[in-house]
């Protein structure tokens, strides 16, 4: 009987060290792993027609096996800091920060990077029914409508259970032309080499033609 017993608790314990094992190191359930990605489609023209009305959607999924978090002042070193993040290139704002840059026409053959491309002029915000203000599309928070009142609208209430994901809609009037579209997304870790951060850049043409109203989505 005691052999058995013995037996049983080897078997016990040899069955919890391989779950472990494939769920902390095959299935790495610790870590997060997140998709980002973005569209984009010409709804209509102004009635000027110099202008488009363009619906950029940010598709955010959490693809692991953890919740994750969207970084607020209180994670970081600096509660006061004006960026949630930022190094030599890139700064941001919020937590789900959109860039939208325009890309010019060129006489030559060129390869260019996002970091080759100048801000947009300052176009006009509207947030709400009065509150108007100037930006040069650097710092769009495409999580806007979670914003924490708790944190005096400065930081956003937002999370991702395991296999959840959210389309997050920005709208603009913008000139047609070629875009270059950044998104980032800011977890809570910010550890080095654990730090939770994900960009995608993806480039639409728009031009307003017949053809692509309300068709350009990727």
């Amino acid at each position: 009987m005691e052999l058995f017993i013995g037996f049983l608790e080897v078997a016990v314990l040899a069955g919890g060290l391989a779950f472990a094992v494939w769920r902390f190191g095959i299935n790495r359930e610790t870590f997060t792993f997140f998709g980002l990605d973005i569209g984009a489609k010409v709804i209509k023209k102004s009635e000027s027609g110099n202008l488009l009305l363009v619906s950029m959607v940010v598709h955010v999924e959490n693809k692991g096996q953890t919740k994750i978090v969207a970084r607020t002042r209180k994670d970081i070193e600096y509660a006061s800091a004006e960026f949630l993040y930022e190094d030599s290139q890139d700064q941001c704002k919020h937590a789900g920060t959109l860039k939208i840059r325009p890309i010019p026409d060129s006489q030559n053959p060129q390869l260019f990077d996002w970091y080759s491309l100048n801000p947009t002029g300052n176009i006009t915000i509207r947030e709400g029914k009065d509150e108007t203000s100037e930006s040069d599309l650097e710092q769009v928070n495409y999580l806007g409508g979670y914003q924490d009142p708790d944190s005096d609208f400065n930081d956003v209430h937002f999370w991702l259970e395991p296999n959840e994901s959210y389309d997050c809609q920005v709208m603009a009037w913008l000139r047609p032309g070629t875009y270059a579209i950044k998104a980032f997304f800011l977890g809570k870790q910010t550890g080095h080499e654990e730090e939770e951060y994900w960009t995608t850049t993806r480039m639409f043409s728009f031009s307003g033609r017949e053809d692509q109203l309300s068709s350009n989505e990727k």
